[in-house]
């Protein structure tokens, strides 16, 4: 036998109509729940229908009990009563988890044995804009916001207000039947940039302006602002590095700030000022970039850039400067006086007259040699030299010097230099110069230049260079060079060369010498150059 109660689902069914009185409005949100309000005047054998119209069963109950069999699928699992209202009259829908299916006009049909009862109930449902999102790359910004319903509107302006400038907008429907909106447009430098996107009576805007850059160099400590004004102290913030990469996050609760950093950027964070600025130390290169605070409320989002210029500091410590100054007119200086008693020496002392100390001595002759020399020599010369020298000079030198010069120069220069110089250099230049010139420039340059430099040049320098350089070098010079010098040379050298060289030499050389040479000087050079 039929119950009563499927006898009145059926009765219901077949009667269905709509009633003359007006919609009950209702707006659901959403994925949110929502309640469909409906009463009744309470009685016995309670029977409720719930029906979307066009024939959509949504829920039925009757004999004290949910009915769910007839229910239609997109509904399952998604509706209930509140049972223990019913027997006070109260037959109200609660609809879980809001789609946008399901929207429209619903009937709430109620029977006891008090009569029937109907009514209607007409669902909105509204997805609002809950962020928008503002970005700049490569001088055009971008404006989005998703997941929003009904369909919502973007439009863009400026403070201080500028001239419109053209943007492309483009709207689309996702799986979930709600709206995706982008929209692109030029960047207006010194103005702030207004993005909002408005849906049924829901509007949120974003914006994003620039500030100037902040300039910082390594291991330093910066502090970059966020944001001038002091309203939005209250809205949650976060800080990003090139808008991608989260530094921390601030959030406002209680009054106070929580904050979070993440732990990359630890060492890097020093704190957050009251004004929310951040402030970095220990900062390197790799921290050069955009930086991004963002402040976020119920209605806005603020967006301001700031870039952090990181210059390496290329500041010369001016005690050094003035020190290397000083210590090269210190040098010049000594030289000059060392030039000035040489010059004297030799106006009292010329080579005809008898030396003095630090000159040269007359030779002792030995038998068994020519003209007087010492055995394996000619003309009078000692083991290995020429024209009278003590061994390895001329001209009656000190060992190794020309014209009664301190040992290994010329003309009473200090060790190694032409024309009173330090060590090393040309005309008065500080070490490695030439004309007075700091070290490492042109035409007196320290290393790997020409016109008496140190190392590497040509022309009266030290080591690698030619004529009368120390060594590789050539016209005079001690080690791999040609015309008198030392080893594996041409004209006087050591070993395995033609021309006065002591094992397969010629001309009564001491090895690998010519014209009364010590090994590797040619006319009174010990270690230095003629030039």
């Amino acid at each position: 036998m039929m119950s009563r109660g499927l006898v009145s689902m059926v009765i219901l069914l077949l009667s269905v109509r709509v009633t003359d009185g007006e919609d009950l409005p209702v707006t659901c949100v959403f994925s949110e729940d929502c309640v469909l309000p409906c009463s009744f005047q309470p009685g016995r054998d309670e029977l409720i229908h719930w029906i979307k119209l066009e024939d959509i069963t949504v829920h039925s109950y009757y004999n004290s009990t949910d009915q769910l069999e007839p229910q239609n699928q997109q509904y399952r699992q998604r509706t209930s009563l509140y049972n223990d209202q019913i027997p006070k009259g109260n037959a109200s829908l609660l609809l879980r988890n809001v789609k946008v299916q399901d929207q429209g006009r619903y009937q709430c049909y109620t029977s006891t044995v008090k009569g029937n009862q109907e009514s209607l109930v007409n669902i909105t449902v509204k997805a609002p804009v809950r962020s928008v999102d503002i970005h700049l790359s490569d001088d055009i910004l971008t404006c989005s916001s998703t997941g929003i319903y009904p369909q919502p509107k973007l439009t863009w302006s400026t403070h201080p207000p500028s001239e419109s400038s053209q943007n492309s907008t483009s709207t689309k429907v996702n799986d979930q039947g709600l709206y995706d909106i982008t929209s692109t447009k030029p960047f207006i430098r010194n103005r702030t940039n207004i993005c909002t996107v408005t849906s049924g009576k829901t509007e949120k805007t974003a914006t994003l302006r620039q500030r100037a850059p902040v300039h910082s160099s390594p291991s330093s400590e910066v502090s970059i602002p966020c944001n001038d004004s002091q309203s939005d102290l209250t809205s949650n913030i976060t800080w990003r590095f090139n808008q991608n990469v989260t530094i921390l996050t601030l959030t406002y609760t209680n009054d106070k700030y929580q904050m979070q950093v993440e732990d990359h950027w630890k060492e890097q964070v020093q704190n957050v000022s009251d004004s929310v600025s951040l402030r970095l130390h220990r900062i390197t290169m790799n921290h050069q970039g955009n930086y991004s605070c963002e402040l976020t409320t119920d209605r806005d989002t603020h967006l301001v850039l700031t870039f952090l210029e990181i210059t390496p500091d290329k500041r010369i410590s001016s005690g050094n400067i003035a020190g290397g100054v000083t210590g090269g007119v210190t040098a010049v200086a000594v030289a000059v006086a060392v030039w000035s008693i040489y010059k004297r020496r030799c106006k009292k002392n010329p080579k005809a007259e008898t030396p003095v100390k630090g000159e040269m001595q007359p030779m002792i002759e030995k038998e068994n040699d020519g003209d007087g020399d010492v055995a394996g020599n000619t003309e009078g010369v000692v083991a290995g030299n020429t024209e009278g020298v003590v061994a390895g000079n001329t001209e009656g030198v000190v060992e190794g010097n020309t014209e009664g010069e301190v040992a290994g120069n010329k003309e009473g220069v200090v060790a190694g230099n032409k024309e009173g110089v330090v060590a090393g250099n040309t005309e008065g230049v500080v070490v490695g110069n030439t004309e007075g010139v700091v070290a490492g420039k042109k035409e007196g340059v320290e290393a790997g230049k020409m016109e008496g430099v140190e190392a590497g040049n040509k022309e009266g320098v030290v080591a690698g260079n030619s004529e009368g350089v120390v060594a590789g070098n050539k016209e005079g010079v001690i080690a791999g060079n040609s015309e008198g010098v030392v080893a594996g040379n041409k004209e006087g050298v050591v070993a395995g060369r033609m021309e006065g060289v002591e094992a397969g030499n010629k001309e009564g050389v001491v090895a690998g010498n010519t014209e009364g040479v010590v090994a590797g000087v040619v006319k009174g050079v010990q270690g230095d150059t003629v030039g």
